[in-house]
């Protein structure tokens, strides 16, 4: 039986990597940009259509597809409205979120914690979320960490750089494969409508973990503020996709670009 059409909205470093694994897979897809990409997508053989999701309009061969799959990243409601408005509300959404929609200082989180957009560290990215939760019932949102792997890792940014705040905090991060291995078990398993922190097992603070990979890597390590340690720092579960989805998570102490 053939499979359905998955449309992929904004495809980035995760998303380029998402096609080609989905296209592998068997299954159809078409893979947007906002900007012209047609010839890096050509290379991998990849159907592609250059679409502006907060500008312009929907194609028919994207409306009409099985599965839209959303990772375009945070817009002004009004303009994530622009795009979803045209597609039918019994559409089956993955739309890709953020662990960034909790706020700080909250202690320990799952996906049933009550978010306000007062405490929320990000409003525009909340308010979308609960704008697609109540237009399709079949929508599934993934709220991710942060993205390493493949040569990408935050250390290569943060180096050398000096009096940064936010040590203390706990550092949520996921590997790129695991990422991947979420949305392909949504799609093949249909678990619609639900939400899921898709994050790895292992809670570094961020000023501990970015001295240890910076040794690693081979790069100046940054140099954070003195702190205080709290009881009460962001500690997001992924208990619900372990369960729910079968997720068993890379561990971001063993990154190594060399063995990528």
């Amino acid at each position: 039986m053939k499979k359905e059409v998955l449309s992929l909205i904004g495809c980035g470093w995760l998303g380029k990597a998402l096609a080609l694994d989905l296209q592998r897979s068997g299954h159809n897809i078409i893979a947007t940009t906002a900007h012209d990409k047609s010839a890096e997508f050509a290379e991998d053989d990849v159907p592609y259509i250059q679409f502006d999701a907060a500008l312009d309009l929907a194609p028919e061969s994207i409306k009409n597809s099985g599965v839209l799959i959303y990772m375009v990243p945070p817009l002004g409601v009004s303009h994530v409205k622009h795009f979803f408005d045209q597609i039918p509300s019994d559409k089956k959404i993955i739309f890709i979120s953020s662990i960034s929609v909790y706020g700080k200082n909250l202690g320990n989180l799952n996906e049933e914690a009550e978010h306000h957009v007062c405490s929320t560290g990000s409003p525009l990215l909340l308010e979308t979320e609960n704008y697609i939760k109540n237009r399709f019932s079949h929508a599934t949102i993934l709220r991710l960490g942060g993205l390493y792997g493949y040569r990408r890792h935050p250390s290569y940014n943060l180096q050398g750089k000096t009096e940064l705040t936010g040590g203390h905090a706990f550092l949520h991060l996921v590997h790129r494969d695991d990422c991947i291995k979420a949305i392909t078990t949504v799609l093949n398993t249909s678990v619609w409508g639900e939400t899921f922190n898709i994050v790895s097992d292992v809670k570094f603070r961020k000023s501990e973990y970015y001295s240890m990979m910076a040794t690693k890597l081979n790069v100046a390590p940054p140099q954070y503020l003195h702190y205080e340690k709290s009881m009460k720092e962001t500690v997001i579960s992924n208990i619900k996709s372990k369960m729910k989805l079968g997720m068993t998570y890379l561990d971001p102490s063993e990154f190594c670009t060399f063995s990528e």
